[in-house]
């Protein structure tokens, strides 16, 4: 389950072989794609969920770069570079220029102590399992500065970290120009330095079940900014900032072996304040008077899995169900809502390398509130069909590289439509089309585990 995806790699030995000689491993994740909404455009993704189905996807793609030495003794070492460029490619804009990200930058040690125990340090996606249909990670899914250790003995598994993280964000980071000395020019002075500290564990171990394994895991994550000083206006007043804090706590179980790539999880979370946004954002609205977010709750029951039969048919599936509350004391605001997804995508797999996919999926969000473009009760609800021809490498739905054609179908009800505004092409139509093509791929990733590889 945790292995990395199998796939084509690039393998150069930079010393000669034997102890002390080291690799270097490439690997890849991706997608891109192109299409048109029928009436001359691009077209726009239709979502009224949190987290909605991939298949109209921005272009993204992580290459890593992976070191890897074993010394005399046994010992492994290593490093991990992963550049990553996402957003639209500049034939959508003839701008040349991309969105450039490093998402991994670390070194690892393996093999210096008699255990399973594996020591890292630097920058570092922390994933787990993802509800791949719906593109999100319901458990754990950090972005973090630090360092951790992972014991991995045969039949249980315990992973800890400690790091941090700053946004460049006013209720975080501000910088003010000063005169410089000798009263000639000014330098930006940072009067405003609030790095967000994250603390993550998880535990968990796997049991046979005849042929099937069972793996379950507990986790937990704690989260905390410090007080600080803002200078709020032109005249440099201070104001000042209070602590701030948030936490998870989740579970997820996994069963898998009925099949080749056949999987199921099951995920409980529930998140509050700071931890609920996650390491890359802050809220911006449904603060509490004192300006925190603890006071923030989150509930979050997910599922997904894939069965792969003896014959020609596949069954991928997922949805959630997620309950939400801002920090303020208004408890019938727009913010508040709860919502959910469902996502069905049966294939018929025509040959080894050729299928015929299709995916049905309803996404809804309810909220006490009043909808604030209408002033009235809405419950805005999508439901897409999708038809995904198919090339991939091998009979599974998970197999990738994978090329497809796809027409996708969205049909919003009329709450849907008016999230959108008036001169917006979703809300002239109940009824959005979109057709085009699509590539994605994952090759010996350092990161990305698609659900059930084993």
């Amino acid at each position: 389950m945790r292995a990395a995806a199998r796939g084509a790699a690039l393998s150069l030995a930079l010393l000669p072989a034997g102890a002390g000689a080291a690799e270097v491993v490439l690997g890849s994740y991706g997608r891109v794609g192109a299409g048109s909404d029928l009436q001359g455009g691009a077209g726009q993704p239709v979502a009224v969920a949190t987290h909605s189905d991939r298949l109209q996807a921005e272009p993204y793609v992580e290459v890593d770069v992976m070191f890897r030495e074993k010394t005399a003794d046994g010992a492994r070492f290593g490093a991990v570079f992963t550049p990553a460029i996402a957003g639209p490619l500049f034939h959508a804009s003839g701008d040349w220029d991309a969105d450039l990200a490093v998402r991994n930058l670390y070194a690892h040690g393996t093999g210096w102590v008699d255990a399973p125990v594996t020591a890292w340090v630097g920058s570092r996606m922390l994933r787990g399992d993802d509800l791949y249909l719906l593109n999100f990670w319901p458990l754990d899914n950090l972005n973090t500065v630090g360092g951790g250790l992972q014991v991995q003995p045969e039949r249980w598994f315990l992973d800890a970290h400690l790091g941090m993280s700053r946004l460049n964000d006013p209720m975080t980071s501000q910088q003010v120009l000063t005169t410089s000395e000798g009263g000639v020019g000014g330098v930006n002075v940072q009067v405003l330095d609030r790095q967000r500290v994250v603390a993550s564990l998880k535990v968990g171990g796997t049991a046979p079940l005849g042929e099937l394994t069972l793996r379950i895991a507990g986790y937990t994550e704690l989260h905390r900014l410090p007080e600080g000083e803002q200078l709020s206006d032109e005249e440099r007043t201070p104001r000042d900032l209070p602590a701030d804090k948030g936490a998870v706590l989740g579970a997820q179980a996994s069963i898998w072996g009925w099949g080749p790539d056949s999987f199921a999880h099951l995920w409980l979370r529930r998140g509050t304040g700071l931890a609920i946004p996650g390491t890359l954002a802050l809220p911006g609205t449904g603060l509490a008077a004192d300006r925190t977010f603890a006071g923030a709750r989150e509930h979050l029951v997910a599922v997904a899995g894939n069965s792969e039969g003896p014959g020609p048919y596949g069954l991928m599936w997922g949805g959630y169900l997620r309950a939400y509350r801002d920090a303020d004391a208004n408890l019938t605001d727009w913010d508040d809502a709860a919502e959910g997804a469902v996502v069905l995508r049966p294939a018929w797999h025509l040959s080894k390398h050729m299928s015929l996919a299709g995916e049905l999926s309803h996404q809804w969000r309810q909220s006490p509130g009043l909808n604030p473009a209408t002033g009235e009760v809405a419950l805005p609800q999508v439901t897409k069909l999708a038809l995904l021809p198919t090339l991939q490498p091998h009979r599974s739905g998970l197999s990738r590289p994978q090329l497809r054609l796809q027409y996708v179908y969205s049909r919003l009800n009329n709450d849907a439509r008016q999230l959108y505004p008036e001169e917006d092409a979703r809300f002239a139509s109940n009824h959005q089309h979109h057709v085009g093509m699509v590539a994605e791929w994952w090759m010996d990733s350092a990161t990305y585990r698609p659900a059930g590889s084993n």
